[in-house]
């Protein structure tokens, strides 16, 4: 069949869509802010106000937006990784992954496409320009101005049914057919057959017209928002013709009643007189012709958009087709005017390497084809932020959401200029009854706009919608599924039922809970507002089997619903308490839950929910009068240790109970749950106050290493000759660092540690066969507890001294060695408290000292002359004592630690080996040692502590490991005849504990 449909598109591109300007070469934009000179590259984004929606991070991230067109140059920098893998040429002149524009007889690109998609969703990447959804994903389909594939099907109707099933969401059809009659003629010459008509003709036949239809119904119905140009022929066609749009986007006014009144008629393109040209060729439709029967495209009302253009000053541009009896889908754009002035025009990607445009990437075009795409970017943006709305809902918020100031001529402009920063706050008009049945599909979105309009609402679906505006919709609004959140208010009926909840702050008309429906007054999204007081501004009908979700903190007291009516209950019906958050509360208590100024009827059936089962040191009852009704609290027989699950939890809830009401601790214990309670428990304990004793204690193994160590080595011969030097003075030093870890049980929290420090010292010989010497030395210790959120650091100071001797027997040594050391510990605690309600960060600095005596046995024997054994036996008393202290807080926390001490006796039994390794050029020693160490006497630390106004409670730290296994190695090195070098490995393993050390240490005998 024979169309003119191709051939009137291509020119389309040229001459009726498309009005070009001259080239322009972009350096920084002279009158563009500094600060942004991207954005402001296309000056319709100011006007279409899209700012808001990006500073909201609405950017038509992930939208697919299908550009029906001429093709696009993919590889523009502007398009950077967001073309979609189905682009697709319809022409028969590339191949079908090929969709680079064609190229004119003069040399330059059709680059109408390129222009169009860079308005859409040109990157924002720090040059050029932006388009209007950033972040979208362009979809490229060739279908424009070439000879399609199929001689049954045009181009451009392919591509809707391709982009419909290839997964857009969003079409822009800057294309259309071209106005007829021109004033001049193709080649010229003035048109003496030129005539203004007062109706537009439409050069299609019946069967391309109803193709079209099924095409745009296809993506219709796969939930596309189609967006088209209106057409440019208003210089050509000042009248009637132009009052109404051209192409697709008048599609919807298509019905045998709109052709028979004459506003548009169908032309026979197939009459052999036929010249577009000449009016008076034209051969109309019998209007009696039965293939006009059931000839009606209503139906795609609500599916589109069409575009006018408005110049930079928001005047209607002197070229475009007027909204006229399409303004109810209609919408103004930016386009450009006519003016030389090249920036009167529409910035936007070029494809590279035209020579004609200067082979720059950008260039100024005007056009309805260039305010289209300001709108399917503006869609896509929509459809990011409320990716539940379906298509004519998208396409309602966009066009109820315009600007009208200088734009309320619907004739011209329809309804209005774009608005996307208010298009992002949700509709400001329902116009249709039944379009806002909206299921939210789990999103939760916030409609911050009044909304109008004779329609109604329906939320339905898992998630939460939010009204924020004064609305004044007549339709009713119905809750089926999720929440809906008033904050502002409401002045039709509410109705909730099935699964679905009201909640908010703000107010409501008539309201009706049926059977499963929930009200909930204060916010679900924001929980400093959890606590609200919902307004219904009529009657309030509570239902069999729906309840009132009644909230209650503990710091902000109850929901209440104030009812400017009469409220009915149900017995079938209930109310669930539910705790909005814990805090400072007060036992006993009347809130006050509902006030009907028409009288309260009935009572409540039940009175269950979460704050009963959650709260068990309390108990709710409910209580009427005609107006009201009311929820009282008192304290319940569970006291606060009867949930404690270990020593600890029960001694610090024994304590806070005795703080008593009005206590800060104890009154924000009221409202906690069980878990919560047993955390808060841990938390104020203070337990690290008794964990870091443990600590200390194994420290001070480090002491007693060094001693013997150094006891051992002062008697030992020289590794390069056989003399001894018991008789010289001996200096040495040894450093030491360990990482260790203590696990917890049932009732304390595992203990983390490092150290680092060293000793040092020097001894002599003394009376016949002794040595004795004195030491002192530093170390800084880290400790944390992390489920208990303490940590804090001691520095330790040591000094001592020590003495040995050693004396042969049988055919071994027996070795004696001792010592007596004190630590001074300077303490700084940190501890984060927090649990529901409540937190506080406390601070401690304190002091401590530890005495320690100890002593050792051993019996050298030398297996060969170069191994030698020692099995041996020691033995220590270690005394811990810790100062009285007050902790720092903020908000009640703090603890009054009381003195302690802590008496522990360690011993071992163990055998060392050393071997020497070579008498060379440096003569080295190995060594090894493991022993086994137990510990009696006090082997659990105890702090005793008290909370203000409260009784002394005592709290079990990490207990020190009763059965270890200790374990080291080293290498010992001789660097002179009189310095040593050593290095070894200690660790400890066993009863929970896992430590590892390096140790270094220097000897100088003088």
């Amino acid at each position: 069949m024979y169309s003119m449909k191709n051939g009137l598109k291509l020119l389309a591109l040229t001459t009726a869509l498309v009005v070009p300007s001259l080239i322009y070469l972009q350096n920084a934009h002279a009158n563009s802010p500094s600060a942004d000179e991207e954005y402001h590259a296309d000056w319709g984004l100011d006007m279409i106000n899209a700012l808001p929606a990006y500073l909201k991070g609405y950017t038509g991230k992930g939208i697919v937006v299908a550009v029906i067109d001429s093709g696009l140059d993919i590889n523009h920098p502007e398009y950077a990784g967001r073309v979609s893998p189905y682009l697709f040429n319809f022409g028969n002149d590339q191949d079908t992954n090929n969709v680079f524009p064609g190229i004119d007889d003069d040399g330059s690109f059709s680059g109408h496409g390129d222009h169009v998609a860079g308005t859409i969703g040109a990157g924002r990447n720090g040059f050029g320009m932006q388009g209007v959804a950033y972040d979208s994903i362009l979809m490229p389909l060739r279908a424009i101005g070439i000879e399609g594939r199929n001689e049954d099907w045009v181009p451009d109707n392919q591509a809707l049914i391709y982009a419909a099933n290839n997964g857009a969401k969003v079409i822009n059809g800057s294309y259309g057919p071209n106005t007829y009659p021109n004033k001049i003629l193709p080649d010229g010459a003035i048109n003496n057959n030129y005539a203004v008509l007062d109706y537009q003709p439409v050069f299609e036949s019946i069967y391309q017209l109803k193709q079209t239809y099924h095409a745009m119904k296809h993506a219709a119905d796969k939930d596309v928002v189609m967006v088209f140009a209106a057409g440019n022929s208003r210089l050509d066609q000042p009248g009637e013709y132009t009052e109404m749009p051209l192409g697709s986007g008048m599609y919807p006014l298509i019905t045998r009643d709109y052709i028979n009144n004459g506003k548009i008629r169908l032309v026979d393109i197939q009459a052999d007189s036929f010249d577009p040209d000449d009016p008076n060729s034209y051969d109309f439709t019998d209007l009696n012709d039965p293939a006009l029967d059931g000839l009606d495209f209503s139906d795609l009302k609500g599916s589109l958009i069409v575009v006018v253009s408005v110049d930079r000053h928001g005047n209607l541009a002197p070229y475009t087709n007027e909204c006229g009896d399409a303004a109810e889908w209609c919408i103004a754009a930016p386009g450009g005017s006519m003016y030389v002035n090249e920036e009167d025009g529409i910035y936007s990607t070029w494809p590279q390497g035209d020579p004609t445009n200067n082979y720059l990437n950008y260039k100024y075009l005007q056009g309805t084809s260039m305010a289209s795409p300001h709108v399917a970017g503006a869609a896509a943006v929509v459809r990011s932020a409320f990716p539940y709305m379906n298509a004519r809902q998208t396409i309602e918020t966009i066009l109820t959401t315009t600007t009208k100031a200088g734009f309320a001529d619907q004739d011209k402009f329809g309804q209005g200029l774009l608005n996307l920063g208010a298009a992002i706050d949700g509709p400001m008009a329902f116009r249709y009854t039944g379009v806002f049945d909206v299921d939210t599909k789990g999103y939760s979105s916030i409609w911050s706009n009044s909304i109008s309009g004779i329609g109604d609402l329906t939320k339905r679906g898992d998630g939460i919608l939010v009204l924020n505006g004064q609305n004044t919709y007549q339709g009713p609004t119905n809750i089926v599924g999720g929440s809906l959140e008033v904050n502002g208010s409401i002045t039709s009926t509410t109705h909730v039922s099935q699964t679905g909840q009201l909640a908010g702050s703000g107010t409501v008309a008539d309201l009706t809970l049926a059977q499963g429906g929930k009200v909930s007054p204060g916010s679900t999204l924001k929980p400093e507002q959890a606590i609200g007081t919902l307004t219904v501004n009529a009657n309030f009908d509570q239902q069999a089997g729906s309840a009132y979700l009644a909230g209650l903190s503990a710091n902000a007291g109850a929901d209440q619903i104030i009812v400017n009516g009469t409220a009915q209950l149900n017995d079938q019906a209930s109310l669930e308490l539910v705790r909005q958050g814990a805090g400072r509360g007060s036992a006993a208590a009347r809130y006050t839950l509902m006030t009907a100024s028409g009288g309260v009827s009935g009572t409540y059936g039940s009175l269950n929910g979460s704050l009963i089962s959650d709260t068990p040191f309390i108990n709710f009852s409910l209580d009427y009068d005609a107006n009201h009704v009311f929820l009282d609290s008192s304290r319940s027989d569970v006291a606060f240790a009867d949930i404690a699950d270990t020593h600890n939890q029960f001694a610090t809830a024994t304590a806070l109970e005795s703080q008593g009401e009005g206590g800060a601790l104890y009154d924000h214990m009221l409202f906690l749950n069980e878990q919560e309670a047993r955390q808060a428990y841990d938390q104020l304990s203070g337990e690290a106050y008794a964990s870091i004793q443990s600590s200390l204690i194994n420290n001070s193994a480090y002491t007693r290493s060094a001693t013997y160590d150094q006891l051992s080595r002062g008697f030992a011969k020289g590794l390069r000759t056989s003399e001894t030097y018991q008789s010289q003075p001996n200096f040495w030093a040894h450093g030491f660092g360990e990482w260790s870890k203590q696990s917890g049980n049932s009732n304390a929290a595992a203990t983390k540690t490092s150290l680092g420090g060293f000793l040092s010292g020097i001894d002599m010989q003394a009376f016949d066969n002794w040595r004795w010497g004195v030491m002192a030395g530093y170390s800084h210790m880290n400790f944390r507890l992390n489920e208990r959120m303490s940590s804090g650091k001691s520095d330790d100071y040591t000094i001592g001294t020590y003495a040995g001797t050693e004396t042969s027997l049988a055919q071994g040594t027996l070795a004696f060695r001792s010592g007596l050391a004190y630590s001074w510990h300077n303490i700084d605690m940190n501890r984060n408290v927090a649990f529901a309600g409540f937190d506080d960060k406390l601070t401690a600095d304190y002091k401590a000292g530890t005495f320690q005596i100890y002593g050792e046995l051993g019996y050298k024997h030398q297996a060969n002359e170069k191994i030698a054994i020692e099995p041996y036996a020691n033995l220590a008393y270690v005394h811990l004592q810790t100062d009285a202290f007050t902790e720092k807080d903020r908000n009640g926390a703090a603890l009054n630690v009381h003195k302690s001490s802590m008496d522990t006796v360690l011993s071992s039994i163990g055998l060392r080996v050393s071997a020497e390794l070579n008498q060379e050029v440096i003569p080295v020693k190995a060594r090894a040692d493991i022993a086994w160490r137990h510990a009696f006497a006090d082997v659990t630390p105890v702090s005793k502590a008290q909370f203000a106004g409260a009784d002394a409670f005592a709290i079990n730290g990490t207990t020190i490991g009763r059965n270890t296994a200790l374990i080291s190695a080293g290498l010992d090195f001789q660097l002179e005849k009189n310095a040593l070098l050593g290095i070894s490995y200690q660790g400890q393993f066993g009863s929970g504990i896992t430590q590892n050390g390096v140790n270094a240490k220097l000897n100088i005998k003088f």
